[in-house]
């Protein structure tokens, strides 16, 4: 298992910048594979077959070519097979002889005789068809009505005798055009050729379709009319029949006997076929249907997809593909292809579609939509995309942002966050500003941090004042984390505002965030899983302090300390590991193992004779509830530890949020029989306030105080007062943090008896504080460590 610590910047970097465009591709393959569903659907319901229709009809006029010129129409416009005009039947038996005549090749006669008429009619064209033998078919007709119920129009036997037979089928779609015929077409249990296939001089035995290119100018077929044909008749020269092929059909001036073709309203009906056989001889039935046009896009995309390496390279291979299509369309028209490209342009309409609607979400999540500012999101990417190589990102903390917001109209709001970015530009009007809730980040050239933080200590002078909104003054509290371009890594904007969190108004308003190596940033993120192994492993474990009554010159006490060795990292300072801790909420699981362990020890330390007290630091942040009590009595009977000898320390009390709350828990620790002591009194929050509100039976005088006492009136003052306020309310105080063994005397005259301090003892282990313990003497109290 690989070990991201051990890898180098640039691999991770380029491992995270692999996985960020993994996604981008899965994100497209997830559009394409959409577009390609809903194509398919679409193809599977005939839904863009109109559209197809059309382009086939532009491939017919793109490679528009001549007829054969082998095929010749002749129509007639009277009703021929009408029984009523028997005489019709005559004359057609004279134009079959006349076709004999001029030497005809194949005759086709598309009109069909379902009746009989009068005997010397019917016996004559009998007689003319028979004459022609095998240059002769009859074409029967096999027709659909609204319904798809089929109905065969068959010429009499009696009439058309032993000549062959041929089918002519009109089944149009649904636009009223047939693009596609039968090769071979069986009814009522004859099997016929079909009229195309037959006058295209085809005979295939299976039934097979083909397509029909209508790409022939309709008036460079080769016609004629009916009378023309007669023998008597001026204009019969006018087309060399010789081995021609005639087609014998209804003609225009016949409403009924008309069909519509691509490009035609009404011609007559034979055209069909004759197109289907002009077909055949220009080699021009060949398709490429829509799935595979379909999968060709999808091989194209997926190419795109996974092998473009940028957003230019993915564009042109874009439109190469939407140009392939029309180009495509044009040279297959020239080939004699059709070619379905409906659905493949309606699936890279789709994808188009779906990719826009991606990337115009993305431009909306990089602007803030009430105030028009961009986002620290776009922040980032303009820093990854310029490769800044220094300056510093800061990100300004605005405090109770969420608060103004509520009390605050809709209207309003943009306004005051427009007024904040206002006054953030004060040095630079062209500066700009990103946004993300209660976060404003940008960008500073420079490499001077010092002179930033002077800048940034002005710019809070200017939010002194409050700003006003519509007639409203709003209080402005704000607060700054830096990072370092050159120190942050890749992490440049998480990293500013880790540290912005990290800033109060109060004692710590511009925070510059920690260049440590990158390896001890990514130490520190698993830092808290590794804690509870390291518990586990004893790689956790409490040092001691001695606390000393300089007036017996004995020791009374203990301070409990924690401290971690890692066999990797060496000693990892307390404070950090303790805030990462509270961070991962992990700080009760701490407490107590470092509670259970000071009981023990304490116990073993009672064991010896000696009935100190234990004190052990109890974090401000678990005074919010009280599961601490429950902690601490667990504890207490599991080691059996008398809680008269416990001391609790809180420690951080400015991080104590409601003192009712704490209050409340505190009296019932000391209902457990321990005692309360407050941790470093004197600085910041563990003020007066803190001591009236809260039961505490021990203060410890900070070292801010104590250390400098000897040199500092003031400093030896507040001692002193401390001193005296503990002893008037009878409540024991502690001096900590004593180095000198010079100040001994110096507390001694002051009345505090009870020191702690490296000037008595180091933290040292159980082992040497049994040691100490041992040989506490006048003259050995000193130096033990």
């Amino acid at each position: 298992m690989v070990d991201v610590l051990a890898l180098g910047k640039p691999l991770r970097s380029a491992l995270s910048d692999g996985i960020v465009r993994m996604g981008r591709r899965l994100e497209r393959l997830q559009h394409m594979l959409l577009a390609a569903v809903i194509s398919l659907a679409m193809m599977a319901v005939l839904m863009l077959s109109p559209v197809d229709q059309f382009l086939w009809l532009v491939q017919s006029k793109v490679a528009a070519h001549d007829p054969s010129g082998d095929i010749v129409f002749v129509g007639t416009d009277r009703a021929m097979g009408d029984p009523e005009t028997a005489h019709r039947r005559s004359e057609l038996a004279e134009t079959l002889h006349e076709l004999n005549r001029r030497g005809v090749g194949k005759i086709y006669l598309d009109l069909t005789f379902e009746s009989a008429s009068d005997t010397k009619n019917d016996a004559a064209l009998r007689n003319a068809i028979t004459s022609l033998g095998p240059r002769i078919a009859v074409v029967d007709r096999l027709e659909y009505d609204v319904a798809a119920k089929a109905r065969l129009h068959r010429t009499l036997d009696s009439i058309a005798g032993t000549s062959g037979r041929v089918l002519s089928v009109r089944n149009p779609n649904y636009l009223g055009f047939e693009w596609q015929v039968d090769h071979r077409k069986r009814v009522n249990g004859i099997d016929y050729r079909t009229f195309g296939a037959a006058l295209g001089g085809v005979n295939p035995a299976s039934r097979s379709r083909y397509e029909i290119d209508y790409g022939i100018d309709v008036t460079k077929i080769p016609s004629t009319e009916f009378r023309a044909l007669t023998s008597n008749n001026s204009k019969s020269g006018n087309i060399d029949l010789a081995g021609k092929t005639v087609v014998i059909g209804r003609g225009r001036q016949l409403a009924d006997a008309l069909v519509a073709i691509p490009g035609q309203h009404s011609v007559p009906s034979s055209y069909v076929a004759i197109y289907a056989a002009e077909t055949y001889k220009a080699g021009r039935t060949r398709i490429l249907g829509s799935l595979v046009i379909l999968l060709y896009i999808l091989f194209g995309l997926v190419t795109t997809i996974l092998f473009a390496g940028s957003r230019k390279h993915r564009r042109v291979a874009y439109a190469l593909l939407v140009i392939s299509l029309p180009l495509g369309l044009f040279m297959a028209a020239k080939v004699g292809v059709r070619v379905e490209i409906a659905n493949a342009c309606a699936m890279l309409l789709m994808y188009a579609v779906f990719r826009s609607r991606a990337r115009w979400q993305q431009r909306v999540a990089l602007i803030d939509q009430d105030t028009g500012l961009p986002t620290l999101r776009a922040l980032g990417i303009s820093m990854a995309r310029e490769a800044h190589k220094g300056g510093h990102v800061v990100i300004a903390k605005v405090h109770g942002y969420e608060h103004v917001l509520q009390t605050l109209k809709v209207e309003d709001k943009a306004s005051y966050v427009l007024r904040l970015t206002d006054r953030l530009r004060a040095a630079d009007k062209e500066l700009t500003i990103y946004l993300d809730g209660h976060f404003l980040g940008w960008h500073v050239d420079g490499d001077d941090t010092d002179a930033l933080v002077d800048h940034l200590e002005g710019l809070r002078a200017i939010f002194a004042a409050p700003v006003t909104v519509r007639g409203h003054t709003v209080d402005v509290g704000i607060t700054f984390g830096i990072a370092r371009v050159d120190g942050a890594g890749d992490n440049l904007i998480p990293t500013a505002i880790a540290a912005a969190e990290e800033t109060t108004e109060a004692s710590l308003p511009i925070k510059v965030a920690e260049t440590g190596s990158e390896l001890d940033l990514l130490w520190d993120i698993s830092l808290r899983a590794r804690i509870d192994e390291a518990m586990e492993a004893g790689e956790v474990y409490c040092v001691y302090q001695p606390k000393v009554d300089i007036t017996e010159n004995r020791m009374i006490g203990v301070e409990a300390l924690v401290r971690w060795h890692d066999p990797a990292k060496g000693f990892i300072a307390p404070m950090h590991f303790i805030q990462q801790c509270e961070n991962a909420g992990r700080m009760e699981h701490l407490t107590r193992y470092v509670l259970q362990s000071a009981c023990t020890a304490a116990k073993l330390l009672h064991f010896r004779g000696q009935p100190i007290t234990m004190s052990v630091n109890i974090s401000a942040t678990l005074l919010n509830d009280m599961r601490i009590v429950g902690l601490v009595r667990n504890v207490l009977q599991a080691t059996q530890f008398d809680p008269k000898h416990l001391m609790l320390e809180v420690t951080e009390t400015a991080r104590i949020t409601d003192l009712k709350t704490a209050a409340s828990i505190l009296l019932e620790l000391k209902e457990l029989g321990t005692r309360i002591s407050m941790d470093d009194f004197g600085v910041g929050a563990a003020n007066f306030e803190t001591f009236y509100e809260l039961p505490f039976d021990e203060i410890k005088i900070d070292r801010l105080f104590i250390s400098n006492a000897a040199t500092s009136r003031k400093a030896h003052a507040i001692a002193a007062s401390i001193v005296a306020m503990g002893n008037e309310a009878r409540i024991s105080v502690v001096a900590e943090g004593v180095e000198d063994p010079r100040d001994l005397g110096m507390l001694r005259d002051m009345g505090c008896s009870e020191v702690q301090g490296y000037a008595l003892s180091r933290p040292i282990s159980l082992a040497k504080l049994l040691e100490f313990n041992a040989n506490a003497s006048d003259d050995k109290l000193t130096g033990i460590v």
